[in-house]
């Protein structure tokens, strides 16, 4: 089911940078790489960037924790944070 809320909140953006959930959506994958949500989908158009969208062109796009740290580890673009 798609997120209501357009948004985190700071809380929510903290918890995710501190402790990131296996599966990230856009808004929590923008929130651990310290990007804007229209950056994060806009990157999904890059050539081998992880992010994945279901069946339908309306599904929600998501992405693997490992792969995206993995991703932007390799491209030079990962922002450090409290985890390092």
């Amino acid at each position: 089911m798609a997120r209501q809320n357009k948004s985190l909140s700071e809380a929510e953006a903290k918890e995710v940078r501190l402790n990131p959930p296996y599966i990230l959506n856009t808004f929590q994958a923008a929130a651990l790489l310290g990007k804007s949500v229209r950056t994060v989908r806009e990157m999904f158009h890059e050539d081998g960037f992880p992010m994945k969208r279901g069946a339908s062109a309306k599904s929600e796009m998501y992405v693997v924790r490992d792969d995206l740290l993995t991703y932007m580890d390799g491209n030079g673009s990962l922002v450090h944070d409290e985890r390092s």
